[in-house]
């Protein structure tokens, strides 16, 4: 009977010492400055495309010979592109007080000054750096953005540290494309 009690325990200590899994959000609170030129738009964001590793709910790797894999216990709490495209509006909001901010395509709010769309092609880590790039189209205008993070270690916490970064990086430049829009539709 004690030995039975003694492997049970064992069992039960081994599988709950092997499922620990750490949950991620990239959208966590963070300051965010508000826009130089200000003017009020009427801004539609649409949902941001991803590419289809990151709808895997796991965070990514790119390992040598190009070949993704996934952190075992690394895990996005929630739907990327939902999470991405809510931020984008919410900081959007936050950076242009004085303009109106919401997810396109939308009834019944009128026309839209300027419309955000964004394809991110990569948002990896890898090789010491996480890697974002994506093409950023504001009504006709488009950017290519490319980002590189530094990453201190290959650590899960690290990592989603340095996508956070990133994505407030391209933020930033959606802003500035923004704020650039703003100040040719007052003239």
């Amino acid at each position: 009977m004690t030995k039975t009690i003694y492997l049970v325990m064992t069992l039960l200590f081994m599988l709950g010492g092997c499922s620990s899994k750490h949950y991620y959000m990239l959208s966590s609170p963070h300051t965010i400055a508000t826009a130089q030129k200000q003017a009020a738009l009427s801004i539609g964001v649409e949902s941001i495309m991803l590419p289809d590793y990151l709808r895997e709910g796991k965070v990514a790797l790119l390992d040598a010979g190009n070949r993704i894999r996934y952190l075992k216990d690394a895990l996005w709490a929630v739907n990327m592109q939902d999470d991405l495209t809510n931020a984008l509006i919410f900081d959007l909001q936050k950076s242009l007080p004085e303009s109106r901010v919401f997810h396109y395509p939308w009834e019944k709010r009128g026309r839209a000054d300027a419309i955000v769309s964004v394809r991110i092609k990569r948002f990896i880590a890898g090789e010491g750096h996480v890697w974002l790039d994506a093409l950023v189209r504001i009504n006709d205008r488009d950017r290519v953005v490319s980002i590189k993070e530094p990453l201190k270690s290959r650590d899960e916490a690290q990592i989603v540290a340095a996508m956070k970064r990133a994505f407030f990086a391209l933020e930033r430049e959606v802003i500035a494309m923004l704020d650039d829009i703003g100040v040719s539709q007052k003239r």
